[in-house]
């Protein structure tokens, strides 16, 4: 079923348990939106309790799912750099299924790397192929410890999704330290960590942006995210207990992104209504405008991760932006 499923969806066809992630049981709440500088972030709530999808409830299914992050924090996993630039073999020594998600980076290895897609290491599994994007153009050396990053800016994320080109990856890094005034020797997506600077703005939104600091975070199952006058995109999980174990990694993702790219916040509620309904209103219009904009990640039969990114701008846009 699961890889039927995820054929359905990579030819254009549709997964039934889509209309899970639509107004019939999300809701959009811009009352409780926080905005700092040049980033607000909207809460996409789960409307209906229990219809989601359950998340870490003990119950030893493969509903319960350890983000990389975490794992990484207990030391679950075993990473083999000896598969090539864009593969790694990646041993998952737990007992519990991990999620990994596109744009992650780990840190170290031969070169820092961002995961390539999004999917689950099954529990107790050997040598599993993960795809992967260096984001440290410069260094091929002895493997230092590896670490977990955080989700990358998400223009990174976005070329990782749709053009899948590793020269693409490179030429967007070494935009975005350019842009940022970022000095690294190794051509490192992962140096805005050892920029002063960058770091000290890039808490100050960590801390607005706290998770306690949103209205009744146990009902959030994804975040819009907005920075001068264009949604940049957003990410909605099977369940609320899902979204919040990815939270810490994937709030950087809008943050750097509000950093590097973003303007003060200059967008009405009702402008962003029209973003939202273009993708929750049903699951025609769903389905289009994923398939343009965005990606979808099934498991085992379930819709698990939906990303979006901002609908006014292409990939062919970014070379413009560049250049």
């Amino acid at each position: 079923m699961r890889l039927l499923c995820t054929l359905l969806v990579g030819v254009g066809l549709w997964c039934p348990l889509f209309g899970q992630f639509t107004y019939e049981h999300l809701t959009v709440d811009y009352e409780s939106a926080i905005a700092f500088r040049n980033l607000q972030l909207v809460p996409i709530r789960e409307k209906t309790a229990g219809v989601m999808i359950p998340v870490n409830q003990g119950s030893g299914t493969s509903e319960q799912f350890t983000s990389l992050r975490d794992a990484m924090a207990r030391n679950l996993l075993r990473i083999v750099d000896q598969a090539g630039v864009n593969q790694l073999l990646i041993d998952n020594l737990s007992d519990e299924p991990v999620l990994l998600l596109s744009g992650e980076i780990l840190k170290g290895g031969k070169q820092d790397r961002m995961i390539g897609r999004d999917m689950v290491l099954p529990p107790n599994s050997r040598r599993n192929r993960v795809p992967v994007f260096c984001v440290e153009e410069k260094r091929w050396s002895s493997p230092k410890t590896w670490s977990y990053y955080h989700e990358g800016s998400m223009h990174l994320r976005r070329v990782v999704d749709q053009a899948q080109d590793q020269q693409q990856v490179w030429k967007e890094v070494a935009y975005e330290l350019n842009r940022d005034r970022v000095a690294s020797g190794t051509q490192a997506y992962t140096s805005h960590g050892n920029n002063p600077a960058f770091a000290a703005l890039e808490q100050e939104y960590v801390r607005v942006f706290a998770l306690e600091a949103f209205s009744d975070p146990g009902s959030i199952a994804g975040m819009l995210a907005v920075s001068g006058s264009v949604v940049l995109g957003c990410d909605v999980f099977a369940s609320p207990a899902l979204f919040l174990s990815e939270y810490e990694g994937l709030v950087f993702s809008y943050i750097d992104e509000a950093i590097t790219y973003g303007l003060p916040v200059d967008m009405t509620t009702e402008a962003i209504r029209q973003y939202s309904d273009k993708l929750f209103s049903n699951e025609r219009m769903q389905k289009a405008f994923i398939q343009q904009y965005g990606k979808a990640f099934t498991y085992e039969g379930r819709i698990i991760h939906i990303t979006t990114f901002n609908d006014r701008e292409t990939l062919r846009d970014y070379d413009a932006i560049r250049n």
